[in-house]
């Protein structure tokens, strides 16, 4: 677009201006004419000078290549052992999660089923396996099946000698004492 418009510009400024003889021009007006003649002329070749300025091969400054960074290093991809160790502790889990769902919702009878069909599964994990057998004892102790919550802590207090309830379980006037008990007769 900017050299067709020098282009122009150039064409206009280089074609004579000719006056029909009829008309006379008086010389104060020949001078002005050609005083704005010359000036059309010198901007003219300040627009040109432009023109040309355009097409010719400039050097632009090359900006530096910043340092090439080392590559980061391949993630570390897990062994598929790893990966279905993972996946089972997460099913686990859920499962787990699901027993204790129905214990919050009232469904004392069906926590225990889910917590019995749910214990081999959840053996190789024993953290995940002792959570099972409180809340299976508490279900027991709030059934009013005291002798079997007490098997239930007894299980667990065997699978884990440190076992404890925390701190707000330990008072509860259901399954406090049936847990004290049986923590005096293992020795803990």
């Amino acid at each position: 677009m900017f050299p067709l418009a020098c282009g122009l510009i150039t064409s206009f400024l280089f074609a004579e201006l000719k006056f029909p003889k009829t008309i006379h021009i008086n010389k104060t007006m020949k001078k002005s004419r050609i005083c704005t003649k010359l000036a059309i002329i010198l901007a003219g070749v300040a627009l040109i000078s432009a023109c040309t300025t355009e097409n010719q091969n400039v050097k632009l400054p090359v900006p530096a290549k910043p340092p090439i960074a080392e590559p980061a290093p391949p993630p570390q991809l897990e062994s598929p052992e790893k990966i279905a160790a993972r996946s089972a502790r997460a099913t686990a889990q859920a499962e787990l999660e699901s027993g204790i769902a129905l214990y919050n919702n009232g469904d004392y009878h069906g926590a225990i089923k889910r917590f019995g069909v749910i214990s081999e599964s959840l053996k190789p994990y024993k953290d995940l396996e002792l959570r099972a057998i409180k809340f299976t004892a508490f279900s027991y102790c709030v059934t009013g099946r005291s002798s079997l919550c007490r098997l239930q802590f007894e299980r667990a207090v065997k699978l884990d000698p440190t076992f404890n309830l925390e701190p707000g379980e330990k008072g509860h006037p259901l399954w406090g004492p049936v847990f004290d008990r049986v923590k005096k007769k293992e020795g803990n």
